[in-house]
This record gives C-alpha cells, sequence and structure tokens, in this order.
C-alpha cells in the first residue's frame, strides 16, 4: 500500500460481501466509509473495525432518496479525498418475466446500476486532481450470462458491466484503474428472501471476495486487474 491516506467508499456496507471488503481494507490501514439503509447494521461494523484499530465511518445511504444520496457525499467530502470506490450496492428480485413488477424493475436498476453511476459521478473528479484512483464495480456471473428468471437483476449487471468498460476507458490517462468482479454464489443474505433450494454450504464466502478485491486494486506494477471472475472450482449451481 502507499503512504498516502487512503480512503474507500464501500456501498451496501451493512453485510455480506460490503461488510468483508471494509473489514479487510480496514485490517490493511485503509479508513474505510460504509454506507447503506441499516444504519444499526453498519454502527456495529464501525465498532468492531475501531475497536480493531482500524479506522471506519458509516453514513446512512438510501439509493431511493435523492436527498439521502447527497447528504452521504457531503458527509464523506469532510473526511478526506477518496482514492477508492467500491460500488457494492445490489439486490435481485426472481421470477417469469410476466410476474416481474415495473416498480421491482425500477428499484433493481436504481439499487444495481443507477448507484454505480452516482457514486461514480461524485468522487471521480478528485480522483482525476489526484491522478489516482480505483473504481471497483462488485459485479455478478450474471453479468456475463443471461440466466432465465433474472430480467431485471441480468439487464442491472450487463449495464454495470457496459459502465464499468466505458469508464474504464475514459480514465485510463487519468491513471483510474476500474475493476469489475463478477462472483458466484456468496452464501449471504442476499439468498434470504429467494425462493430455491441452493446449498448455501457450498457456496463461497464474503471473505475470499473481499481478498480478491483488495489484491486487485493493490497489485504492484503497471499492469491492472480489470476483469475477475471468481466461481466455485465445481462452477455454478
Amino acid at each position: 500500500m502507499s503512504k498516502k491516506k487512503q480512503i474507500a467508499v464501500i456501498s451496501g456496507a451493512s453485510s455480506g460481501i460490503g461488510e468483508a471488503i471494509a473489514k479487510e481494507f480496514a485490517s490493511h490501514g485503509t479508513t474505510v466509509i460504509l454506507g447503506a439503509r441499516s444504519t444499526n447494521k453498519l454502527e456495529q461494523i464501525v465498532d468492531n473495525i475501531v475497536s480493531s484499530g482500524g479506522r471506519a465511518y458509516s453514513f446512512h445511504l438510501n439509493f431511493l432518496d435523492d436527498d439521502s444520496i447527497q447528504n452521504f457525499i457531503n458527509r464523506v467530502n469532510t473526511i478526506g479525498d477518496v482514492n477508492t470506490i467500491i460500488n457494492n450496492s445490489g439486490f435481485g428480485k426472481f421470477d417469469k418475466i410476466e410476474n416481474v413488477l415495473i416498480s421491482d424493475w425500477d428499484e433493481m436498476i436504481s439499487v444495481n446500476l443507477r448507484s454505480a453511476f452516482i457514486l461514480s459521478k461524485a468522487f471521480i473528479p478528485i480522483m482525476k486532481k489526484n491522478k489516482s484512483g480505483n473504481i471497483v464495480f462488485i459485479n455478478s456471473v450474471a453479468g456475463k450470462h443471461g440466466y432465465p428468471f433474472s430480467a431485471g437483476y441480468v439487464a442491472s449487471k450487463f449495464g454495470m458491466r457496459g459502465l464499468a468498460e466505458s469508464l474504464r476507458n475514459e480514465l485510463r490517462e487519468d491513471n483510474i484503474k476500474v475493476t469489475s468482479i463478477y462472483p458466484g454464489a456468496v452464501d449471504s443474505l442476499f439468498w434470504d428472501n429467494i425462493d430455491g433450494d441452493f446449498p448455501r454450504k457450498e457456496m463461497m464466502n464474503s471473505k475470499e471476495i473481499a481478498e480478491t478485491v483488495f489484491f486487485a486494486i493493490n497489485k504492484k506494477g503497471i499492469g491492472a486487474l480489470e476483469d475477475i471472475v471468481i466461481r466455485r472450482t465445481k462452477g455454478d449451481f
């Protein structure tokens, strides 16, 4: 890690991959700023990080509320220059296309895709000024394959993939690295409200995803890890 102060913003940080990334980065000296709707959970994670000697802050962040978004951005900017954005907010509703509500579609696009656009847009200017930065998109294997009964989720993840690729090519000359992570099934709260018989004990865990993200953006040399697919050795279920 550079000796320069590292500040990472992590959305969807109240559980699962987001929580694991926050703890992984903080354990290596990065100041982490957590955003999510579940403020009580965020506060518990912050307390855990701080008690372990790390530096962490948390602020309410609801991507369906523009006032909440702007307030989050304003409060982050009082802490310091953001070096890393972890676009991790996301959720899915899965059903036949004729059963998917328009409101469900709109919510998935807002939380999964629009959120990544907003956070990236907010903090890219300071990265450009400092000629350094990392933008990470926690995507999904659904961003590379059109799984059935997943139209809204797949569309949002394909959109995230396109957003990342466009920004990557736009920001190369500014020394800003853009990395997309495409995990397969990860055991997390994501699955709590999904009707299915996928064996969660056979899924990957959030910590191994977090370790991969940290490794990817701290790789030495002039190369960049741009697209990383992480699946079980056995493959998808």
